[in-house]
């Protein structure tokens, strides 16, 4: 079975080798729609939990743990498209006039391209 992973960033270091990711970006809603599936919280500060649970409308608990993602994995990823100033703990009202985005990652294997017609 397929995990879902709510992050705040991406590393190498999380995935399987080899691999590709797909990676698309995708609106609030969507996000929402993959989440409420059930999903492990890989958020690590409390803060983007609790501005994370209002933008989703769902608990996203704190959870400090480094991932390793699986071929069939899918990773939601929330990014803010400007870095605040350092100590810097940002509520909802500021977080959405700086501006986020988010972003669905896939983990593919590549052996499977050959079943892609």
């Amino acid at each position: 079975m397929r995990m879902v992973y709510l992050v705040n960033g991406i590393s190498p270091s999380m995935f399987p080798t080899p691999c590709s990711l797909i990676i698309k970006k995708i609106d609030l809603n969507t996000a929402v729609q993959v989440l409420k599936n059930g999903f492990q919280s890989a958020i690590g500060h409390q803060s983007t939990a609790e501005v994370l649970s209002k933008l989703l409308n769902i608990n996203v608990p704190t959870n400090r743990v480094a991932i390793k993602a699986d071929y069939g994995d899918m990773l939601i990823v929330f990014t803010l498209n400007a870095r605040p100033p350092e100590g810097k703990v940002l509520d909802v009202s500021e977080i959405e006039k700086i501006g986020y985005d988010l972003y669905s990652v896939i983990v593919w294997n590549e052996e499977w391209d050959k079943y892609v017609v």
